[in-house]
């Protein structure tokens, strides 16, 4: 098998083009599913420009210690999120509150809050009410518990360039952090 560590110019990314958004492409389900790795480099650029001034929060599960999700707060989130004791997040896409679980039902409920050294970043450690923390769904149809349900499979093609692609984890694997 490839050397997990590679140099970089060898690999091939295949990054959304500028104004190619998976969502107004139709490729959201390639995007979510698929095993090709387009990273969206342009996500920070996007979130510098969204109504609210934001820093990122890990979600992190309390008990199992997995990263369930990377997003934003803002200060509102922040206040509602204490309020509330629930995870609350700043959707940078919808400009809007984004109470996790509102509509899906997978309340993420809050048990403590971080700050990093810069305080320019948040730490939520949260409980699950179910199982759920993924907006997607495995093949099952359950609620993934995890956004980081697909791993980067790493092959080298030749001597100068190595190929990637994404591969999803079994059930076990996503909730134990093993592989």
């Amino acid at each position: 098998s490839a050397p997990w560590f590679f140099p970089l110019g060898a690999v091939r990314f295949q990054p959304w083009r500028s104004g190619e958004l998976p969502m107004a492409t139709g490729c959201h389900h390639e995007l979510e599913e698929g095993s090709a790795l387009r990273l969206d480099w342009e996500k920070l650029k996007k979130v510098a420009t969204c109504e609210s001034s934001v820093i990122p929060v890990a979600v992190q599960h309390v008990d199992t210690l997995e990263v369930l999700i990377v997003a934003f707060a803002n200060e509102k989130a922040l206040s509602e999120a204490i309020k509330t004791k629930m995870c609350v997040l700043w959707s940078t896409s919808r400009n809007e509150l984004w109470v996790k679980g509102k509509t899906s039902g997978d309340v993420l409920d809050l048990i403590e809050i971080r700050v990093n050294c810069e305080q320019n970043s948040l730490l939520y450690l949260v409980r699950p009410r179910r199982t759920g923390a993924c907006h997607t769904k495995g093949a099952d149809g359950v609620t993934r518990p995890s956004c980081y349900y697909r791993r980067l499979n790493c092959e080298a093609s030749s001597e100068t360039e190595s190929h990637i692609s994404l591969e999803h984890l079994s059930k076990g694997e996503a909730v134990s952090g093993s592989g």
